[in-house]
């Protein structure tokens, strides 16, 4: 077989010619539309990456913003259990001033009332039982027996019951233009020095002493302190004792 050069020539020139047909019309084509293919591959993967790295974000700032929240509202809850805690105990307070003040004046009132039963009764009393004795009484009632129920008081004053003084000492401190001592017999500058000083030691406070003079005391003297009055004279005591005869 012999080889034709010619032939051999043409085969090779066509195979180049194809080649070329291929690269220029088919391997370029395919290969710009791969590259093409692959860049909005990348991008949309890009994009995918951009849209994750987003949504990751955002799942952040809302996970610390419902954070943020709840605390929010834990401390607002707190802020309204505080105020209502302070409201409750102002409103207990307010109420206990209250009760205070009424249970004051229901004392006040009360001492008042008792003392205006307590005149009615011994006024009824005395009346009853002390017309027969009174003559008798007036034998007794002298000067002697006025500075005996003075010293009397006095000592009584050092021995005040501990119940009694707080009451006592309320009563000086609702009363204004300090206390009225009434005697039967004129008291002289020392025996009123002396019974001035008693009454600031019991009440503990310093205290002005008005004295005037009543013979109908018979003896001794009574010292007012507002609503409450210490007897220490003959005509008291025979209302007292009229009264429980």
């Amino acid at each position: 077989m012999e080889l034709n050069w010619s032939t051999f020539a043409l085969e090779i020139i066509n195979f180049l010619v194809l080649v070329w047909l291929l690269k220029r019309f088919l391997y370029l084509p395919v290969r710009r539309t791969v590259e093409h293919r692959r860049q909005e591959i990348e991008a949309r993967l890009a994009d995918a990456e951009r849209l994750k790295q987003e949504a990751e974000a955002m799942k952040t700032r809302y996970e610390r913003r419902l954070a943020d929240w709840e605390q929010e509202k834990r401390q607002a809850w707190e802020a309204l259990h505080r105020e209502m805690e302070a409201e409750r105990q102002r409103q207990l307070a307010a109420l206990s001033k209250e009760l205070a003040e009424a249970r004051k004046k229901a004392e006040v009132v009360w001492e008042q009332e008792k003392r205006e039963w307590r005149r009615q009764t011994e006024e009824q009393a005395m009346a009853l039982g002390t017309k027969f004795i009174a003559r008798m009484l007036e034998r007794l009632a002298d000067e002697h027996l006025h500075k005996r129920l003075l010293e009397l008081l006095l000592e009584d004053l050092t021995r005040w019951p501990e119940g009694d003084i707080e009451t006592l000492r309320r009563a000086a401190r609702s009363v204004s233009g300090g206390a009225r001592v009434i005697s039967a017999f004129p008291l002289t500058d020392q025996e009123r020095r002396r019974l001035e000083s008693a009454l600031r030691d019991l009440l503990d406070a310093p205290i002005e002493c008005r004295f005037d003079t009543d013979s109908a005391l018979l003896a001794g003297l009574r010292v007012d302190l507002g609503a409450y009055v210490i007897r220490a004279n003959l005509k008291d005591e025979l209302k007292f004792f009229s009264h429980h005869g």
